[in-house]
């Protein structure tokens, strides 16, 4: 079944709508993740990073793990969303230390609110800004509901005022520009992840250790290619102090290979099947609740005896 995504002649529930299934997407999060070099741009969060050795260990596998967290967290019933969260919670409560190698003796915790709001609210604009950057047509009023709408699904804030997410799009870009003024800085750790994203390993968490080594020269080939499009798409929506500390020059050239990745997305979004988009548990919730809507179509009002 095929749902046409939304369309500017439209009210804002079904643009709502559509921000879903654009979170339910993969190939949005793949497209965009790149943002969320900014998360690493803030010294304390690379020191946690880097100490951990997952992304050493094998970027790719570090970067599906963290994809598939959003549909657990987004499109679980209620009482798995929940879990999900508290677990979030749990798993980066053990993340606290100090720096090793360029950043030895910087303290770090996950659980720090400050750098907790940080984390979770660029997580929740990675979604949003790709939404606003693919559509870019969109009014104030319109980025508000995009905006809202990643909101309402991102329900891991921690007990504290200064975790607390902004709540709404103005208040999310100032608290972006602050921070990307007073904190954002370059830092070993970030170009390394930045060159990483060029040079992907084989991903392991599936299949046998010979299977890979097979797939090994070919992935090399072609990881180039197919990681283009996130590239350009990453970099044309990020902030100009990620731009700055990345290197990026945006050119003309640059700008007309995104608007035909862009215009790409938009197309197969308008054509293709949902099955095909979404991922499978986002697809198994949203099918859920059309066929639970067409069964309260048909059920009464009241059971009162009429007038």
């Amino acid at each position: 079944m095929s749902v046409a995504p939304w369309h500017p002649s439209q009210p804002h529930a079904a643009l709502a709508a559509d921000v879903r299934r654009w979170l339910g997407t993969p190939a949005t999060f793949a497209l965009y993740g790149r943002l969320a070099l900014d998360q690493v741009a803030w010294r304390e969060v690379a020191a946690a990073v880097d100490a951990s050795g997952r992304f050493a260990a094998n970027f790719t596998d570090r970067g599906i793990r963290s994809g598939l967290w959003g549909p657990l967290l987004l499109f679980g019933d209620e009482a798995d969303r929940a879990a999900m969260a508290t677990r979030l919670k749990d798993l980066h409560g053990e993340v606290r230390g100090r720096g090793q190698g360029h950043f030895a003796g910087e303290r770090y915790s996950a659980l720090n609110p400050d750098v907790w709001k940080w984390v979770g609210t660029t997580s929740m604009l990675v979604f949003h800004t790709g939404y606003v950057t693919t559509y870019p047509g969109l009014s104030e009023a319109e980025r508000d509901v995009v905006y809202a709408t990643v909101l309402h699904l991102s329900d891991f804030d921690l007990p504290s005022e200064r975790a607390r997410l902004p709540r709404t799009r103005s208040e999310a870009e100032a608290y972006y520009d602050e921070v990307a003024a007073t904190r954002l800085d370059d830092n070993e750790f970030l170009q390394w992840a930045n060159r990483s994203f060029d040079a992907l390993p084989v991903p392991t968490l599936l299949g046998p250790r010979w299977l890979h080594l097979l797939l090994t020269p070919a992935w090399r080939l072609l990881t180039p290619a197919l990681t283009r499009p996130a590239k350009i798409c990453a970099e044309r929506a990020a902030h100009p102090r990620m731009r700055e500390l990345l290197g990026v020059r945006w050119t003309r050239r640059r700008e007309r290979e995104f608007r035909l990745y862009a215009a790409l997305v938009r197309g197969a979004r308008r054509v293709l099947p949902q099955w095909l988009l979404l991922d499978p548990l986002a697809h198994n919730r949203l099918r859920y609740e059309q066929l639970r809507a067409a069964y309260r179509k048909t059920q009464l009002t009241s059971f009162a005896p009429p007038q």
